[in-house]
C-alpha cells in the first residue's frame, strides 16, 4: 500500500511539473488558433498518441493486444466507456472555458483561479459523498492562501469575462478530478485515459463545429508546437498520469499535489529564463510546499480518507 501510495504521488508531481510548463505553450496556442479548436485537436492528439503506449503496454504485460484490454466483462466494459465519457466531458468543458479565457486573463491571475479547484474538489465531494477530513480541508485552504501570495499582483484585480471563464474552468476541472476519483479505482488507467480524450475531442470538435470556429490553416501552422506540447504532453502524458495517481489517493490530496503546478512553472522562469522572484512569490511557495508536507502526515495519505 506505501509503494503504490509513493506511486501515486510520484506521478501526480510529474503531472504538475509537466503542467507546470505547459501554460505558456496554451497562452501561445490561443494566439494562433480558435479555443475550441485548439482543445479538440489537443485531445485528438492526446488519444492518438496513447494508442501504441496501449499496445506496448498489452505486449509488456503479456497480454494480446485488444480494445478492451483486461475489462473482460459487459459490465468492466460498460463503466470504462462510461468513465471515459463523463471525465472526457468535464475535461473538454474545463479545457475549453479555460483556453477561451486565457487570451483575455494575465498567467498569474489565471493560474490562481484555475487553483480554486483545490476548495471546490471537497465542496462538490460533499455533494457525491466524498468526505474529506478536516486536515485536508486545511490544507487546501493552506495551499489557496500560498497561491495567492504567489500570483497576486500588488495593485488587485478587476473580474472580468475572461475570469469568470477561468472559475467556470476550476469548477469544471473539480468536476473532473471527482470523475476520475470514481472510475480510476477499478478501471485500465491507459484505456480510461485515451477513452476521456476521445471522447473529450468529440464533444470539443462538436461544439466547434456548432460555434462556427474558424479551422484556419495557417494558425494551425503557427500554433503546431503548442499543439503538440499540449497534446503529448499536457493531455497524452500529464492527464494519463493523473488518471494513474488518482487511482492511489484521495482527490484532495491529489488537487493538492497537482496545485504544485503553479510553484514549477515560476521556478522553471526562474531557472530556465532568469526570471526574479520577489519575497511574497517565494513565501507563496513555501506555503504550498507546506500545504502538501501537511498532506503526508498519517491522517491524511490514503486513498480512501473520509
Amino acid at each position: 500500500m506505501r509503494f503504490r501510495t509513493f506511486a501515486g504521488e510520484t506521478a501526480l508531481l510529474l503531472t504538475a511539473l509537466i503542467w507546470g510548463f505547459a501554460f505558456s505553450a496554451q497562452k501561445s496556442g490561443a494566439e494562433s488558433l480558435a479555443p475550441l479548436v485548439f482543445v479538440t485537436l489537443r485531445l485528438f492528439i492526446g488519444a492518438t498518441f496513447l494508442v501504441p503506449v496501449i499496445a506496448l503496454a498489452d505486449r509488456i504485460a503479456g497480454r494480446r493486444p485488444s480494445l478492451w484490454g483486461g475489462a473482460e466483462t459487459p459490465e468492466a466494459r460498460r463503466r470504462l466507456v462510461t468513465g471515459g465519457l463523463v471525465c472526457g466531458a468535464a475535461l473538454a468543458g474545463a479545457s475549453a472555458l479555460q483556453q477561451s479565457g486565457i487570451a483575455d486573463v494575465a498567467s498569474g491571475k489565471a493560474g490562481f483561479l484555475t487553483s480554486l479547484y483545490m476548495i471546490l474538489v471537497p465542496v462538490f465531494g460533499l455533494v457525491v459523498g466524498r468526505k474529506t477530513r478536516r486536515l485536508l480541508w486545511a490544507a487546501s485552504a493552506l495551499a489557496l492562501g500560498g497561491m495567492w501570495l504567489l500570483t497576486a499582483p500588488a495593485a488587485g484585480w478587476k473580474i472580468g469575462t475572461g475570469d469568470l471563464l477561468i472559475l467556470g474552468c476550476a469548477a469544471a476541472y473539480a468536476c473532473h478530478i471527482l470523475a476520475v476519483d470514481r472510475f480510476a479505482a477499478a478501471a485500465d488507467c491507459l484505456r480510461l485515459s485515451c477513452l476521456q480524450f476521445f471522447f473529450g475531442g468529440v464533444l470539443a470538435l462538436l461544439a466547434a463545429l456548432l460555434a462556427g470556429a474558424p479551422w484556419e490553416r495557417a494558425g494551425l501552422e503557427r500554433g503546431l508546437a503548442a499543439l503538440l506540447f499540449c497534446g503529448i504532453g499536457s493531455n497524452g502524458i500529464a492527464f494519463t498520469l493523473q488518471v494513474v495517481g488518482q487511482k492511489y489517493l484521495h482527490p484532495v490530496t491529489a488537487s493538492l499535489i497537482m496545485s504544485l503546478e503553479a510553484v514549477f512553472s515560476v521556478l522553471g522562469g526562474w531557472l530556465c529564463f532568469g526570471e526574479v522572484l520577489s519575497g511574497r512569490e517565494m513565501a507563496g511557495c513555501a506555503v504550498i510546499f507546506a500545504a502538501v508536507l501537511l498532506v503526508q502526515l498519517p491522517a491524511g495519505r490514503n486513498r480512501g480518507e473520509g
